[in-house]
């Protein structure tokens, strides 16, 4: 069984992209059928972990929780 990649981002879009970069760059693959499958969800309205954490904002979890559901 081929292996699967979950990404849950877009709390910083780009970063998500070098991640899936770096993914496929290091991937041992001499066909695109072999590269590994990537399920990503880029979502962007993920509160601000930062701000949950150090001032008491808008808890995360539940909307990572959510994306990692889906």
């Amino acid at each position: 069984m081929k292996k699967t990649i979950g990404i849950i981002g877009g709390m910083g879009p780009m970063a998500t992209c070098d991640l899936m970069k770096k993914i496929i760059e290091h991937t041992d693959a001499d066909r695109d059928q072999a590269h590994i499958r990537l399920y990503v969800d880029n979502n962007t309205n993920i509160p601000d972990r930062t701000a949950a954490i150090l001032h008491g904002g808008v808890d995360p979890r539940p909307a990572l929780t959510e994306s990692a559901r889906k």
